[in-house]
């Protein structure tokens, strides 16, 4: 089987995860009763995206939706695996009322 490298496959995801972000979100407005629903969907609907991409990959996908304000957000992660063929990817978008982040890691087999 051909070994596919994570960073080689950052723009088709992107491409795909802003388009389901923005079908999703893109003419809503903030509620906070909505947005544990939201980020369920957006994770499971780019996850299976994902899986049918390339199945040399273990998936990881976390979102976080949040009221767009003036507060202050700041998140970090870590992560021990091969610089080479593993990777993730950070997709954000942002509407009127919204801030959306989702965090996208793919881990070769």
């Amino acid at each position: 089987m051909e070994e596919v490298i994570f960073n080689n496959l950052k723009n088709q995801i992107n491409d795909k995860a802003l388009q389901i972000i923005k079908e999703k979100i893109d003419k809503k407005s903030y509620n906070s009763n909505d947005a544990q629903r939201w980020t369920n969907q957006l994770c499971d609907d780019v996850l299976k995206f994902l899986t049918t991409l390339n199945k040399n990959f273990k998936f990881i996908v976390n979102c976080m939706i949040m009221q767009k304000s003036d507060a202050g957000l700041h998140i970090s992660g870590s992560c021990y695996w091969d610089n080479e063929i593993d990777g993730s990817l950070v997709v954000k978008y942002e509407t009127n009322s919204i801030v959306c982040i989702m965090n996208i890691f793919g881990c070769a087999l």
